[in-house]
């Protein structure tokens, strides 16, 4: 299984039962690409109950870092396989794959952090970022994030979130002001405190240091450096939200190590498996149950894999491959753009690489395009194609993709 072979019309006839009767049951369905996965697969290649075979260009938004059906993932899976129950209240119920886990997390973090809470989504683990940063600080108001920004769907995660209206209107928020993703970042917030609040009344500054749902913008070293100048500064703690970005995606552990800064607490998500929110010791509440959750860091086959997919990123150099494949990438869509103008703006962070459409539509179109010649990639922003491949994707599979792609916007300019 080392290429696309689309046998069925999509959906396939098996794909297509199983999506009609999950569209009547599950309450908050929404798809891009109609497939059912039948949990066959190599490499970045893997196929549906239908037996059409996929290139995966998205990894599951940047979860799924080494692939499908990884010789180092069967393993922990294998090793697991009898040890019942797999989920434990984790906060409550230790399992030596707990400590696990978070001794090889904080292997790859920066000093001064040293400690970290497992939960279960992105999203969880901003709402707890939020509640460290503001747990000393009663004084605190206001939160501040940028404009585009994307940072999870629970209330306080939500309330950071600036990308589509459909995602935050008509649901309560906390009180947090949007600031612009520019390098104007830092004198904005200057503004607020000369203007509207002391510093002590600003709770955090939460960032992507590269922008996900937003469109997959990188921020440049200025503003980053800027804002980490001025929040220390204040006192201000500053909150990098790396769910999407981290894990060795843009070439890097973490985003945030391209700029030479640390902030004070750090997410992570997605490709961990379970949430970790990092910080030092000494940020976190000391009182018992400030902070829990039933199924934080319960799953033992997910904290188990977790560990794994660290020390396998270490053993085979992927963080390398990151760079090396991004950098093919981007410059096969700098290729294409300049000889059909037909995307705009190629742009990333290794792994993390994406280009604008003209609009809405046409992104669609070429989405979709995508899907029926066998290359899963997803949209991002108001007219941009995000793609996060698994950080071992091979060159062959990034040329099998890109040609696709080319294939696409080549028929979109003529037509």
């Amino acid at each position: 299984m080392n290429r696309i072979a689309i046998q069925t019309s999509l959906p396939g006839p098996k794909s297509r039962a199983i999506l009609n009767r999950l569209k009547e049951k599950n309450g908050a369905f929404n798809i891009d690409h109609a497939y059912v996965h039948s949990g066959e697969g190599k490499g970045s290649h893997f196929a549906d109950v239908d037996g059409n075979v996929f290139l995966d260009f998205a990894g599951q938004i940047a979860s799924n870092p080494l692939g499908y059906n990884n010789a180092a993932m069967l393993k922990v899976l294998q090793k697991h396989s009898n040890f019942t129950p797999i989920k434990y209240g984790g906060q409550d119920f230790t399992v030596p794959q707990h400590l696990h886990l978070l001794e090889e997390l904080l292997k790859i973090v920066p000093k001064p952090m040293d400690a970290a809470f497992l939960i279960n989504s992105g999203a969880e683990a901003n709402e707890n970022a939020i509640k460290i940063a503001c747990h000393r600080n009663p004084a605190a108001k206001i939160g501040i994030s940028f404009y585009n920004g994307w940072h999870g769907r629970t209330t306080g995660a939500l309330s950071l979130t600036n990308s589509r209206s459909v995602q935050v209107k008509h649901y309560l928020r906390i009180p947090v002001r949007h600031i612009s993703f520019t390098d104007n970042a830092a004198q904005e917030i200057e503004e607020l405190i000369l203007r509207e609040y002391a510093p002590d009344e600003i709770g955090f500054v939460a960032v992507e240091n590269v922008q996900g749902e937003g469109g997959y913008y990188p921020a440049t070293k200025t503003m980053m450096q800027g804002i980490r100048k001025t929040t220390k500064k204040y006192g201000i703690p500053l909150i990098c939200d790396e769910v999407q970005s981290g894990m060795g995606r843009t070439g890097k552990w973490w985003a945030y190590q391209h700029y030479d800064i640390v902030p004070d607490i750090q997410t992570c998500a997605k490709a961990l498996q379970v949430a970790a929110t990092v910080s030092k010791k000494s940020m976190f509440p000391t009182e018992g149950g400030a902070i829990s959750s039933t199924w934080g860091g319960g799953h033992v086959l997910d904290m188990a894999m977790g560990a794994a997919i660290i020390r396998e990123i270490k053993k085979k150099k992927l963080m390398k491959n990151a760079t090396r494949m991004g950098n093919e990438i981007h410059e096969r869509l700098k290729e294409i753009h300049t000889q059909y103008e037909t995307i705009h703006h190629p742009r990333g962070l290794g792994l993390m690489q994406a280009f604008d459409l003209s609009d809405t539509k046409t992104r669609n179109q070429v989405r979709d395009k995508c899907f029926q010649n066998g290359l899963i990639v997803l949209g991002c922003g108001w007219s941009g194609i995000r793609m996060s491949p698994s950080l071992n994707i091979t060159k062959e599979e990034v040329n099998e993709g890109m040609n696709i792609i080319e294939d696409v916007v080549k028929t979109i300019k003529k037509n």
